[in-house]
């Protein structure tokens, strides 16, 4: 099973889209969101009150699924100010909230604020979730919010003994804080609600990962919107060695299940000689490696666009499979699929095919998983539509007014 145990790290530039889009997350759907919290934290990193050392992301398998940031902040006096903390947001996507993640954020980063030798931390937030971590309100210390006021999601930490002894005085934090109006934060969230492909979860809901963005493998290709329902999506290509050069090449817009499995060609041993037992890898025998002419190699491994893999298949090295395939759940597949085939088994064969080779044809000569994103939006009544005769039509009527359309 892949490992959703979080690692807690500190941020790096490149990481700036990948939190906004958290936090945009995060606080999408919450009952006391404002809709300027991705903007905020955009903005926030450029503040000078921004501290860098206090600015955390949580990964799992390589892809920020939370994130905490830290302002400096002050309590000012009538004749005095005492310099604090304040975070937020604390976010973490809807997929893996209540796991402990943002409690692990928050724990984390308040240790290191402490040693850091920090006063206090000063924040508004959930009066009953706070607490835990030894938030009270923050009038009980001589505290009160930027306009003099005290309510209970108004809260203070000390970070060391007596560290909020005798002060009195108000919150002064950031200004950005106030700064953002709804109509920016709305043109700056519309970067979030249409399809990108290098967006790593596009569910709120539940484990689905695009995989294209999550590859670090320079020998295995996926196209735009291709998802797998789980993380880690490379931990699921095996027995794949660089020294082999074969590929693993998956088209766009495939729905690739939990547990499948890609085998590639370093899971095959010599088969024309009198043992197949791989002397030449375990310790103590010896024995030459064999030519890479001497093994079984398969080729490449290529999946179409739009095609649908159950549930723990498993895809042998060198397999084909065409646009528009179904794989059945625990299918072994060692041989090609053809395009709009379904095939189940162990090992697979040939169910039926999809549609009949009219449409098959229509299909795979307009090439709607080419088409732009705004396109395919237009288009999406066709690709949902159970009528048949009316996908064929209209298919017929969107190849007519392509020039180069073999169909014309």
């Amino acid at each position: 099973m892949p490992n959703h145990t979080p690692l807690l790290r500190l941020a790096r530039p490149g990481d700036c889209p990948a939190i906004e889009k958290v936090v945009y997350e995060a606080f999408k759907n919450a009952p006391c969101a404002s809709g300027s919290e991705a903007l905020l934290a955009h903005r926030l990193r450029d503040s000078p009150a921004f501290v860098q050392e206090l600015d955390f992301v949580a990964e799992i398998a390589g892809n920020v699924v939370g994130s905490i940031l830290y302002t400096r902040s002050k309590v000012a006096g009538d004749s005095r100010e005492w310099e604090t903390l304040t975070f937020g947001p604390v976010s973490v996507l809807p997929a893996y909230q209540r796991r402990g993640i943002g409690s692990a954020l928050i724990a984390h980063t308040l240790e290191l604020a402490r040693a850091m030798g920090f006063r206090a931390v000063v924040i508004f937030g959930h009066e009953k979730y706070y607490p835990r971590f030894g938030f009270e309100s923050a009038g009980k210390y001589g505290i009160t919010t930027p306009d003099g006021r005290n309510f209970p999601a108004f809260m203070a930490l000390p970070l060391y003994e007596g560290a909020l002894d005798g002060i009195n005085g108000r919150l002064v934090h950031d200004p950005t804080f106030e700064s953002i109006g709804k109509a920016e934060s709305d043109t700056f969230n519309a970067r979030f609600q249409i399809p990108d492909p290098d967006v790593v979860f596009p569910v709120a809901s539940f484990f689905v990962t695009y995989v294209k963005p999550t590859i670090r493998n320079k020998n295995i290709i996926v196209g735009d919107f291709t998802y797998f329902s789980d993380v880690d999506f490379e931990s699921r290509v095996t027995h794949h060695y660089d020294f082999y050069g074969d590929k693993l090449v998956i088209g766009k817009f495939c729905q690739i299940a939990a547990g499948v499995e890609f085998v590639m060609n370093g899971a095959n041993h010599r088969m024309n000689a009198a043992s197949t037992f791989p002397f030449y890898i375990l310790e103590g025998w010896e024995q030459n490696a064999p030519s890479l002419s001497d093994l079984p190699l398969k080729g490449n491994t290529v999946v179409g666009n739009d095609v649908w893999i159950g549930r723990n298949a498993v895809i042998l090295p060198g397999v084909h499979i065409g646009n528009g395939a179904i794989i059945g759940a625990h299918a072994v597949v060692g041989g090609n699929v053809d395009a709009y085939t379904i095939v189940a088994g162990n090992p697979a064969r040939p169910i039926r095919k999809r549609f009949d080779d009219e449409l098959i044809g229509l299909l795979q000569a307009f090439k709607w998983w080419d088409l732009p994103a705004p396109e395919i939006q237009k288009i999406i009544p066709i690709l949902s539509d159970g009528n048949l005769e009316h996908v064929k039509r209209a298919l017929k009527e969107k190849l007519a007014v392509i020039p180069s359309s073999p169909m014309r």
